[in-house]
């Protein structure tokens, strides 16, 4: 038997959904193949069904046996809410698991010292639509029904809640059973502002968005692979993230693989972040011609700087007008681009350049999936490979090469 590993990063637009597939090649005296499919937020609603068509059609699944939704942002768990309440049989038994019960909400309005606090209702009718489509059919169990994100909020108080920290450290691919030998795993590591420190979980965060800061972080680990993701969790968790995955700050505890947080947003992935984690590949989603400039071009300075990244990968054409410069922006076929003056040399963009194809009702061309074999996931993670082997692969269609071609990317 040998588990092999591959992370999707769907092209939805400005928003965020990643599939993860572990799978067994049944391959043995006594061995069973089996597949297992964990999918981590699905994009706006509107993009809900362009997901399920991926997961059916391009992953050809016909079972997801857990769905995460990392906060209660619409362009992440929107597309969940469309998918739930679809009449198909593929996600009737998935295990669910969000931050819990919002309850009440302590917004920042502005930032600086003359922002002001208020205290909102959690429970907005995007919620309530959400739980409404977990509730509309098959026996799919929501894991985390009963947690309080709100410590203050007293409605949540009492017998039968738990602690806001309560889905930190439990693995939720094989939740309630022992993960088989070998198979990779999805760890929960940061959960409504709590992350892990010397002295146990412990709550940071300064409250300026609290939607973002809860965000649930995960650690996909294969053997020596790991991965990260957050959602759109910002620095202040980030920072205590970093020390808890890679306590040394040395390169034996290098984290090969992240998702850019928040889209590239600044308000995370500092310089500090990424080269504690050193990674090898960097993905970001992100929308073509987006209205917040994602991703932001420190975050791509601090991935262009860290010695070990060897690229970082987007979904689709940021499109900003400092970024016009490239060459062959709107021409098919397309030309290698001007890549230092677009982003910074390490970027590798995944679709066609330019809206005729980027922007389009359900155009899916800026896919993008890691790929790790049982093999590759034993190597270690410092020092010379030998020549032919690769610590893993990734694969998309690029725009920024002069044939539009999908030849994996290996990092070594």
């Amino acid at each position: 038997m040998a588990w092999s590993l591959e992370i999707h990063h769907l092209d939805i637009g400005q928003g965020d959904s990643t599939l993860i597939i572990a799978e067994d090649d049944g391959v043995g005296v006594g061995a069973v193949a089996q597949v297992r499919a964990a999918l981590v937020d699905g994009g706006t609603l509107g993009k809900g069904d362009d997901v399920h068509d991926y997961i059916t059609n391009d992953a050809n699944l016909n079972q997801v046996d857990v769905i995460v939704a990392t906060h209660y942002d619409a362009d992440h768990f929107g597309g969940l809410r469309r998918i739930l309440s679809l009449a198909t049989p593929e996600y009737d038994n998935a295990l669910i698991f969000d931050q819990g019960e919002p309850g009440q909400l302590s917004v920042k309005r502005s930032r600086g010292p003359g922002g002001y606090v208020q205290n909102i209702i959690g429970r907005e009718r995007d919620y309530n639509d959400y739980l409404t489509a977990i509730a509309s059919r098959g026996a799919r169990t929501r894991v985390t029904a009963n947690v309080s994100v709100s410590t203050t909020n007293l409605l949540m108080q009492g017998a039968g809640w738990e602690d806001p920290d309560w889905l930190l450290g439990q693995e939720l691919l094989w939740h309630g059973a022992a993960p088989p030998v070998g198979a990779p795993t999805i760890t929960c590591i940061a959960v409504n502002q709590y992350v892990h420190g010397a002295g146990g979980p412990f709550q940071s965060g300064m409250a300026v968005d609290p939607k973002n800061e809860k965000s649930i972080a995960l650690l996909v680990r294969f053997n020596n692979f790991r991965y990260y993701m957050g959602g759109d969790i910002e620095s202040t968790q980030e920072t205590q993230i970093a020390q808890q995955l890679n306590p040394a700050n040395n390169a034996n505890g290098r984290v090969l693989a992240m998702k850019v947080s928040h889209h590239g947003s600044d308000r995370s992935t500092l310089g500090t972040f990424v080269n504690r984690l050193r990674p090898s590949a960097a993905f970001i989603s992100c929308g073509y011609n987006n209205t917040h400039h994602h991703p932001r071009p420190a975050v791509l300075q601090n991935l262009q700087n860290c010695g070990q990244l060897q690229n970082y990968y987007l979904t689709a054409d940021r499109n900003d007008q400092k970024f016009r410069t490239r060459v062959g922006r709107n021409t098919l076929p397309a030309v290698a681009p001007n890549m230092a003056a677009a982003y910074t040399a390490k970027a590798v963009v995944a679709g066609c350049w330019g809206g005729l194809y980027d922007a389009g009702a359900g155009v899916e061309e800026g896919h993008i999936v890691l790929s790790v074999t049982a093999a590759q996931s034993l190597q270690p993670v410092t020092g010379v490979l030998p020549m032919g082997t690769h610590r893993f692969s990734v694969a998309c269609a690029r725009a920024n090469v002069n044939a539009y071609q999908n030849a994996p990317i290996h990092h070594d």
